[in-house]
Formats: structure tokens, sequence, C-alpha cells
């Protein structure tokens, strides 16, 4: 089959390659700064070998016709920045190039859109160029915190989650590399598995976007991006390494490249250790970690043809506060909101338990194909998830994890940009996905979820008509999905279920351009998600909680008691699909040196899923909190601004601010863990070869947050509460202020930043981090980090 594949895709390009070619070419683009993305008025653009050439406008615009060849190579050139050859074929019209100054190490690169584009217009994604400096020795989940309406779940400093206008987890769908990211994104305390320095650049959508994307989008959508081999280039690479002061952590990459006409290829290695983190005053006790990730990727261009193949790997380990394991509920009770976590010991690299060892493997082998106006995509996708959980134990079974899963992944992704119709263009396409998820024999627990398969088909389409200074959008989808599970109860005895599921979810928005300054998008999105397996079944200790699963409780209310033991079925309890209608509008302007966004949004869930706190339990390994899984009806709305002020051609500003409202609009109640306000500065200032950036930022204190019972006001550690009633074990955290700095030197091939984050070693709790009952955040950090090119 995978021969006939490749003789097809060959010969279509041979006979495409063997066509006479017309003067009917044009190229047209943008040439911007990489820095500050601003545009480079005035740039001079020529194609190799010929006396064709253009010259940008004032907006670093450029366009030329009457072009023979099928393919060019453009040249660029500007005063004061690296002058950049690129090779451009007519099948991505419009490439936005970005160049790098003399002094600067970075290099140049281009932004190609496709002949159709597959994002949705009325949806337009933040994009995040990330330099190799800034992915060495942090999390992915890191790396866009600093875009309004995007926090993070955290446990601890470790473990990091996206969350997009409070929601997150099975709520936000992450595309690593063009897969959608198969992992166990359902775990509060799992983070995203994806290596920080192999990122290159990260696009943010914030609208519904399962009909582009599938289930699972309700709050939006992340997609990150691995650097790409580079065609005509001779071989090359980069060294790049860091160290910390928290922690005492050093990092590390080498990235390779090499380049010819038709093919390429990259490779890279990565590694980073870690110790013990601190908060301002103390050590937090078990928190280091190691990473490792090796990735490979090649890509083979032809006039008709593209074809790309990408191999991925990364493994952690990672230790969790020790502090957060408590024996009785005298110990719980005292250790949460302790000013010091219990079993603080000094600094250490030692990674014990509780801690998480996670590995991810990813193949994707994907292909375009050019025949005229219309471009077809394939793209097949393998990967293998493996996780394991330690906890505190007794005796061997300490060595044992409580946890211990192996999630295998296919996907087959099928689009087909069709040409043209008057001013109408769009995409159709098919997605098919499994996934086999296995618990591991040895674990000598009951499995916290059971055994189970998924198998989905979703067929979508996406259609846009330009009108004046008018853009209209439409889509629509149908999934299918298949749930298959497997699992064993209190008394050993297997229980089977097999559940199916269906929607249809549609998106309909518009962009209008008022004039060049000022533009609006307005986007409704339906979304949905079948329930995780999770939320149905979980059963028994997950880290630092306890949890039940919809069909693994029930309460009885006239004794106050609750009964886990029997494997409810959809007769007993009727659990239904999570479905969303979230509305998103962006008003932008843009003004000479100014830039304003702001972008209100509100999100309607129906039968959504949570996870209620309801009380403490005992077991042999200590009393916990444990919490049950719900449905509700919610609401999230609030608001994002982006100011962006561009003072001198040396000096920029920035103010980014974001607030999400959410409430159970049945019980008119608070849930737990809603971000609070935030506002965030800075200030960037160039100097030759150096650059100076400060950016303080100020979090309030969470008011819309629940009523607390604290451990310690339950008369017994089984204490049963409302079952409508949403509570806290401990009050939202105080408002906090924290200064960060970042100074930069670059020259030549070398580029040197030393970065301090709470440069002011505040103590501080952040509201979002699960941590939060236990321990402070961290303190100061301070690193050093350096990039040489070859």
């Amino acid at each position: 089959m995978r021969p006939l594949l490749l003789l097809v895709f060959f010969g279509i390009s041979f006979i495409v390659e063997g066509q006479i070619a017309d003067c009917d070419q044009t190229v047209e683009g943008n040439i911007l700064d990489l820095h500050t993305n601003e545009p480079l008025p005035f740039a001079t653009i020529g194609i190799v070998g010929t006396d064709v050439g253009a010259v940008a406008d004032e907006n670093g615009r450029f366009i030329m016709h009457g072009i023979c060849e099928d393919e060019i190579d453009l040249e660029v050139q500007f005063v004061g920045y690296k002058t950049f050859v690129h090779h451009h074929d007519f099948h991505h019209p419009t490439p936005t190039i970005f160049l790098a100054g003399d002094a600067t190490v970075l290099e140049s690169i281009v932004i190609e859109e496709q002949l159709n584009a597959h994002e949705l217009e009325t949806l337009d994604p933040v994009r995040i160029n990330v330099d190799k400096l800034s992915g060495i020795g942090t999390n992915s989940g890191e790396l866009f915190s600093q875009v309004s309406g995007i926090g993070t779940l955290k446990t601890g400093q470790n473990i990091v989650k996206p969350m997009v206008h409070g929601l997150h987890s099975n709520r936000v769908l992450i595309i690593n590399n063009g897969v959608r990211h198969s992992y166990q994104a359902w775990g509060n305390e799992h983070g995203v598995e994806i290596d920080a320095s192999q990122i290159d650049r990260i696009r943010l959508i914030k609208g519904a976007s399962t009909v582009r994307y599938g289930s699972d989008a309700l709050g939006g959508v992340i997609l990150f991006d691995a650097p790409s081999p580079s065609f005509s280039t001779a071989f090359n690479g980069e060294v790049n390494g860091g160290v910390q002061s928290n922690g005492r952590a050093i990092s590390g990459e080498l990235f390779i490249n090499e380049g010819y006409k038709r093919a390429a290829w990259s490779a890279s290695i990565s590694g980073t250790e870690q110790g013990d983190l601190k908060a301002a005053n103390y050590q937090l006790t078990n928190t280091g970690k190691e990473e490792f990730g090796i990735t490979a990727g090649g890509k083979f261009h032809f006039s008709a043809v593209d074809m790309n193949i990408f191999i991925s790997h990364f493994d952690q380990k990672l230790g969790i506060l020790r502090g957060s394991v408590n024996g009785n509920l005298t110990d719980l009770s005292q250790a949460i909101g302790a000013p010091i976590p219990n079993e603080t010991k000094a600094f250490s690299y030692d990674i014990n338990n509780p801690r998480q060892e996670t590995t991810h493997d990813l193949l994707k082998i994907e292909s375009s194909i050019f025949v005229g106006e219309q471009q077809f995509d394939f793209q097949y996708a393998y990967q293998r998830n493996l996780r394991k959980e330690f906890d505190v134990r007794r005796g061997t079974n300490n060595d044992l994890p409580a946890i211990d899963l192996q999630l295998q992944s296919h996907s087959i992704d099928l689009d087909w940009d069709h040409p043209s119709s008057g001013e109408w263009s769009g995409t159709l396409g098919l997605q098919l996905a499994s996934n086999d998820n296995d618990n591991i024999f040895g674990t000598n627990t009951i499995p916290f979820i059971p055994n189970y398969n998924t198998y989905s088909a979703g067929i979508f389409g996406i259609e846009s008509i330009k009108k004046g200074n008018m853009v209209y959008e439409v889509g629509v989808r149908f999934d299918l999905m298949n749930l298959n599970v497997r699992g064993r109860d209190t008394n050993n005895d297997i229980y089977r279920d097999n559940l199916n599921y269906n929607n249809f979810t549609f998106t309909f928005g518009i962009l209008k351009e008022f004039n060049e300054n000022v533009s609006i998008r307005s986007n409704v999105g339906t979304a949905w998600r079948a329930p995780n397996v999770n939320e149905l079944y979980s059963f028994g200790k997950h880290q630092s909680i306890i949890e039940f699963g919809l069909w693994r409780y029930e309460i009885f209310t006239a004794n106050d008691s609750i009964s886990t033991g029997e494997v409810l079925t959809s007769d007993q309890r009727k659990v239904k699909s999570e479905r969303a209608v979230k509305w998103i509008t962006s008003l932008n302007i843009v003004k000479d040196d100014f830039q304003m966004e702001v972008t209100p949004h509100i999100n309607f869930i129906q039968n959504y899923f949570f996870l209620k706190p309801n009380g403490l339990t005992s077991t042999v390994r200590g009393t916990f909190p444990y919490f049950i899984h719900a449905q509700t009806n919610a609401v999230y709305s609030g608001i994002d601004i982006d100011i962006r002020k561009q003072w001198s051609s040396s000096m920029t500003s920035e103010l980014k601010s974001s607030y999400v409202y959410a409430v159970d609009t049945k019980s008119n109640q608070p849930f737990v863990g809603i971000p609070p306000f935030n506002i965030q500065m800075s200030l960037t200032k160039r100097v030759n070869n150096f650059s100076i950036a400060l950016t303080p930022e100020w979090t309030a204190r969470q008011t819309n947050s629940p009523s607390v019972i604290a451990p310690i006001e339950f008369e017994s550690s089984s204490t049963v509460l409302d079952d409508n009633e949403i509570f806290d074990f401990m009050d939202a955290p105080s408002n906090f202020f924290l200064l960060n700095v970042k100074i930069g030197y670059e020259r030549d091939y070398l580029a040197v930043e030393m970065r301090a984050q709470n440069l002011l070693n505040k103590n501080y709790r952040n509201y979002t981090d699960n941590l939060r009952y236990f321990a402070d955040d961290t303190g100061i950090n301070v690193g050093l980090f350096a990039s040489y090119s070859f």
C-alpha cells in the first residue's frame, strides 16, 4: 500500500513539473522585523538570477507580477539586516518574511500560507515565535502564559497545562506538529508532555474550534510547531544551554539542519536536570525533575508534492511536593495552609515518591498534493504514551507504581482545499482516530480507570466568501465516537460497557475591515465532547486526592452516606455529552506605532462536567480530600485586553489584562480554580546589541470563589456534604505582585540572556495551583542562558 501511495505522489509531481509554465504568476508578501514584528518599509526583493525585483511599501508589503517560473529564489535585503534568500513556490502564495538584524544570532524565518488556508479566518490565532533561549529550561505550558486570556493549571512548577478562558484539560485541544496530541489529558495533575526546547512556533485559538479540529475544543486550541528543516542550506546548527539558581537546574540542547534543493533534514537532542525548588523562605522538598528529548525530521519538495516525516521521543521524571501527602485527619488539617510544608528537608537532586514518570513518542507522515487550485493533504500519525504514578505506600509497594498506563493512538487526516468558485473558497476534511488505553499489570491496586478503546470519525466543511470589506465564514461538522470499556470492581468482578456518541457542530463568523486601521472579527461556534473515561469510572487515589467517577458512587441523603462499591450503568444514572456555544469577538485597532485588541467572550456549557469536593476519607495510605465527578450547566464569560505601543525604533511597551467569570447556573455557585483578574505590563529597550525587558504583573485575589469548609470542621473522616454544595478546603490566596527582568546580548553567532523571575522574592500562592493548599509558589529564580549558531 505505501509503495503505491508513493508512486502516485511522485507520478503527479512529474506530470505537473512537465507542464509548460505561463508568465502569469504573482508573488506578494510582507517583510517584518524578527524581534518587533514591525514592518520594514522599502526593503528590496529580487529574484535570484534575474533582473526582476520590487521595493516594499511603507507597510513592508511587496508584490511582483509576470513571473514565468513555478519556483523561484527570493533575495531580501534591508540596511542593518542579514540578507536572506528564500526558495518560493506558488502553492504558498503569501510569504511573511521576518528579517534578523546583523548583530543578532537568530536567523531570518519565513511563514508561508497554504494555497487555501486551513484555519478559520474569523478566529485569528495569536502567533508566538519562540526563540531557542525561551524554550531552554522551561515548561511548554509556561511559553504562552504571557498571552492575555491564557493561564495555567499547575501542580507545582513541574506539572503545567494550558488554561484558555478558564477551561483546561479535555476542553483545550493541543495540536503537536499538526497532530492531535494524545496523552492522559483527563488528569488535572497531568502535564502536557511536550518538550519546550523543541517548540519553534505557537498558535493560540481562543474560540470554540470543534468544527475544524474535532471534539474537546470547547475552550480553544493550542498548536505547537517544531522547527522545520530548511531547503538549500549548508550543514548548520545551534548549541543552547542554561543554568538556573532555583533548583540548581542545568539544561542543554543541540539542533542540526541540512538542506538541498528538494530535500532537507534536521535533528535535535535535549535534556534537563533540576533539584528541589525553593519558595521564598523554604525548600520545596521532592520537586526535582529530569527530562530528555530527541527529534528527527525530513521533508521533500517537488513542484506538485510536499512530503514530511517527523519523529520525536520525550521522557520526564517529575517529583511532587512531599508535603502534599498526609497520614491522618489531624496531619491534613495542620498541613493545609501551614507556613512550612510537612516533610521539608534540605536541598537534594533525589526524586522520591510521590512522583510521575512519562514517555511520549510520535511518528508523523504527511503529504500535500497540488493540482491547479486544488490541494489534497494526507496525514498519518502514531503516538505512544506511557504514564507511571508513584505514591507514598507501605513496604515493597512503595517501589511499585500506583497507576501504570499505556496509551497507543493512530490517526488519519484527509483534507481537500477545493478550487475557488467565484468568491467562495473552503476546505472539506475527514478525520479518523483510534485510542487503546491499557493498565499495565503489577500495581497491586484496583485500576484508577478501566481499560478502554475509543474509535472516532469526523467529517467537516468550512466555506468563506469575501464581499467588499467583509468576509463571511460558515462551517459544519459531524462526529461519531465509540467508547468500549473493560474493568474490575472492588470485588474483582469484571464489568464492561459499550457506549456510542454522535454530534453535529456549527460555526459562523464575520471579518469586517472598516478601514486600514480598524477591523473586527466575531465568531459563534458550537462545541461538544463525550464524557471521558475518568468522569465515568475513576475510582480511588490519584496523586494528592481521591476521586470517584459518575458511575462509581451513589449518595444516600437519608443517612448522609456515600457508597462506592457498585459500578452503575447508564440506566441507573444518565450521563449526557457536554455541549457548548461560545461567542468571541475581537476589535483590532492598528495605527502607526499603536496597536490594541479587545476581546470579550462568553461560553454557555450544558451538561458541564466538574470535579466537586465532597469531604474527607481515610485509607491505608492516609486521610485525603475526596472529590466526586458531577454534571451541571455553566457559563464562562470575560474579556481580554492587549495594548502595544512602539515608542521608538528601540523601545516598546505592552499591557495585557484578562478577566474570567464562571458560575454554576443551576445552583448559582462559583467553581473552584477559576483564574482571577490579572494585569501584566512589559517595557523593552534595545541599545545596539543589548536589550532589557521589565515585566511587572499583578494578580488579584479571586473573590468569586466557593465557601470554605476547613478539614478541622469535619466531624469525622467520612463526612458527606449536601449534594448540591460546592466548597473549597481553603480560602483563595491573597493578591500578589511579581517583577520579572530579562537582559540579553546578541552578536554574530552568540546570544546570551539572563532572566530573573520573582525578582523581589515574594511569598505568594497561585489560585490555579493544585499545591496551593500545602506550600507557597517558587521564590526568586535567576537563570543564565546562551546560544551559539554554527
